[in-house]
């Protein structure tokens, strides 16, 4: 009898123990984890202040993609890794000049090019008080420009439209990767992909559209009229976007992504490199 009430007493308080070592553990594990999401987090400040001066040092008359700042950086030693990218967001189509009557001829390229129902296109316009009218959702409009993409979805935007879709055997990308709302509208045509350049002007398809890519690549351009130059870009297309281009960038958009042995954080900067100023961030 007495062996069975040690053999109990043994056994509870082996488990107190194991509960006690498997919470310390636990609590140590979570010290750790807090501290290096602490460390993570100086580090990326440390990477966006790299990242800043890249910007500030280079010449900010003309942007390429040949420019040292469109260059990925990856930096791995003992249990850190930091990668920090930057794109240029005067490579996407600001969907906040709802008002401009040339702005709306490119919103109605882009949608057509997406494939995306032209009725969305006037949510945008209602959403943004660029007319009057009404939207079948279960939110006031707003009356104001969109301060994130992410409203696009309060509209009723779908997945496919915001993300990509596939209608037969042709992708169609989403709005949220060719769009901005941080601009002031201009378009860096050093940088823009093939579905920003075609919705320039109804003229530029694929084909030209590649040609200026080709182009830029060996000669990025000095000036706007420099598009010229591209074999099939002619002077009434030029005059035509004009007002809405430009061959240098204004705001970044600088990713700095850093592990501190198992834990992970991505810090997203929105520069204004003009202003010297962060106009957006986000912890992820």
């Amino acid at each position: 009898m007495i062996l069975v009430v040690v053999l109990m007493a043994f056994l509870t308080l082996s488990s107190y123990v194991l509960q006690a070592y498997t919470d310390s553990i636990s609590a140590y594990k979570y010290v750790v984890s807090i501290y290096n999401k602490e460390q993570a987090y100086y580090i990326a400040q440390s990477a966006f202040e790299l990242a800043k001066s890249i910007l500030d040092r280079d010449d900010p008359s003309v942007d390429t993609l040949n420019d040292l700042w469109a260059l990925p950086f990856e930096f791995n030693k003992d249990n850190v890794k930091v990668k920090i990218t930057i794109y240029d967001e005067n490579r996407f189509i600001n969907l906040n000049n709802t008002k401009d009557s040339g702005y709306r001829k490119i919103y109605e390229n882009l949608f057509r090019n997406l494939s995306i129902n032209q009725s969305f296109l006037n949510r945008l316009y209602v959403w943004t008080g660029a007319q009057e009218g009404s939207i079948p959702i279960n939110y006031p409009i707003k009356k104001r420009p969109l301060d994130s993409l992410y409203e696009l979805k309060l509209l009723g935007f779908s997945d496919e439209d915001l993300y990509g879709k596939m209608l037969g055997n042709q992708f169609y990308p989403g709005l949220l990767s060719i769009s901005t709302v941080f601009t002031d509208g201009k378009i860096n045509v050093n940088t823009a992909p093939v579905p920003v350049l075609k919705a320039l002007n109804p003229k530029i398809d694929d084909n030209l559209a590649a040609k200026i890519i080709d182009y830029r690549k060996k000669n990025p351009f000095k000036s706007p009229n420099d598009l010229v130059l591209v074999q099939g870009f002619t002077f009434d297309m030029l005059y035509s976007i004009s007002p809405y281009i430009d061959v240098k960038s204004s705001v970044f958009h600088i990713k700095v992504e850093v592990s501190v042995g198992d834990t992970n954080l991505q810090v997203d900067y929105i520069y204004n490199r003009n202003q010297k100023t962060v106009i957006y961030k986000e912890i992820i």
